[in-house]
């Protein structure tokens, strides 16, 4: 009788234990938001924009699916296909796009900070 007891008792604070460390290892990502002030001052497109199409948009913007986001052929296709708009930042395709559109799930706040920064500086071929 005292060894089934134990036994339960043993079981039963095991799965505690268990479920405890479950839960407690549950983290929700917590989307801050991005202070301005927080980026570089001049935003690069070599060094920030196209690691960001690099490593979140070339897998599908590749060449098969317009724009074309590779390294080689980004700038370009960029501006010359409207997605750019130097005038009203927040407009721009590109922007509207991540932030809201179908690719939003795609690209994190930075993300986008640096993309919208980018554009608000003149989207230049730097």
């Amino acid at each position: 009788m005292k060894i089934k007891l134990l036994y339960r008792t043993i079981l039963t604070g095991g799965l505690l234990c268990f479920f405890t460390f479950l839960l407690s290892s549950c983290e929700s990502e917590k989307i801050m938001p991005v202070d301005p002030d927080d980026l570089p001052d001049e935003i690069s497109f070599s060094e920030h924009i196209t690691p960001i199409f690099d490593n979140k948009c070339s897998q599908c913007h590749y060449g098969q699916t317009p724009p074309d986001l590779s390294p080689a052929d980004a700038y370009l296709n960029l501006t010359s296909g409207g997605y750019i708009n130097t005038e009203t930042p927040e407009k721009s395709e590109i922007y509207t796009i991540i932030t809201t559109g179908s690719m939003a799930q795609y690209a994190s706040e930075i993300d986008r900070a640096f993309i919208l920064k980018w554009i608000q500086q003149g989207a230049l071929d730097n």
